[in-house]
């Protein structure tokens, strides 16, 4: 697997008029992430709605979208251990073509688990399935739970994660974590775009994020921007996508899908499980003309 880097969208899941998965709209979505700057697919993760979705639909899903990338990036998928054992379901999710099966870290733990809880998780799911490449996300849902630097360590040592979503939003934490995980292989994504440019800067390998769904091609930029040494233009960058990403937030993930149909026309609709909401076209529009005069 290539050095993962870059813009990470964590798709949107879209749902037909029958409430199921349109897996017609996530194969246009994938190819138009790709087409403009992605790097990598992280689908069915909160953004996409993963708590909401069964097994088989994540299952369905993941495929939707390694057969829409042809190989051309890597794909992340989360297993959440919700329907059998968590070994069982990151074989499943191998088999369905993930590059990285993802575990939820607020899935395996809980609020006052002893971490010990997920080494040994781990330690099995590495036994029973030795060909894969694992991830983790602290997912700040149901609860916030942030590993400990030694626990991280740890688990980059075994030298079978190669991806980390980091929540903390806390430049110097991230860090820790690239100099924990660089001589393992691990590569640190930023969940946050208001301190993306700063933390490329101390080895972050990326944004998966909210902005990063309805703008790849601008999160692309910015870190290009840094590679350059352009650091005012990607801060003046990064801000703007943050003034983006805070105005669809309160209805988000419907503002998201309707700002990505209003760029891309794809057709993922407004539909949600997780977070239905009612959603301002003026200020779709108006935000999707933010975007393509960026672009």
């Amino acid at each position: 697997m290539t050095a993962l880097h870059g813009a990470w969208p964590v798709m949107l899941t879209p749902f037909g008029a029958d409430g199921g998965v349109d897996h017609d709209a996530v194969g246009r979505y994938a190819q138009w992430l790709i087409d403009s700057g992605a790097t990598g697919l992280f689908p069915v993760a909160l953004s996409g709605e993963m708590y909401e979705l069964s097994l088989d639909e994540r299952l369905a899903a993941v495929r939707t979208v390694v057969s829409a990338t042809g190989g051309r990036v890597p794909v992340a998928a989360v297993a959440l251990g919700d329907e059998g054992p968590l070994a069982s379901e990151v074989a499943d999710l191998t088999a369905a073509g993930a590059d990285i099966v993802v575990l939820v870290v607020s899935s395996v733990l809980s609020e006052t688990d002893d971490e010990r809880v997920l080494h040994d998780a781990v330690a099995t799911i590495i036994d029973h399935n030795p060909d894969a490449a694992l991830g983790l996300y602290e997912c700040p849902l149901p609860h916030h739970r942030l590993l400990s630097t030694d626990a991280f360590a740890r688990l980059a040592a075994t030298g079978r994660f190669v991806f980390l979503k980091e929540t903390s939003h806390d430049v110097q934490r991230m860090a820790e974590r690239v100099r924990a995980g660089a001589p393992h292989g691990l590569r640190v994504f930023n969940a946050g775009i208001e301190n993306y440019a700063e933390s490329l800067q101390v080895g972050v390998a990326g944004l998966s994020g909210w902005v990063v769904n309805v703008a790849p091609d601008l999160v692309a930029r910015i870190g290009d921007l840094v590679a350059d040494g352009q650091l005012v233009e990607a801060s003046a960058l990064q801000s703007r996508l943050e003034a983006v990403e805070k105005k669809m937030g309160s209805t988000y993930p419907s503002s998201a899908k309707a700002i990505v149909d209003a760029r891309a026309g794809v057709g993922l609709g407004l539909a949600s499980r997780w977070r239905p909401a009612e959603v301002d076209p003026a200020q779709v529009a108006d935000l999707a003309a933010r975007l393509d005069a960026l672009a």
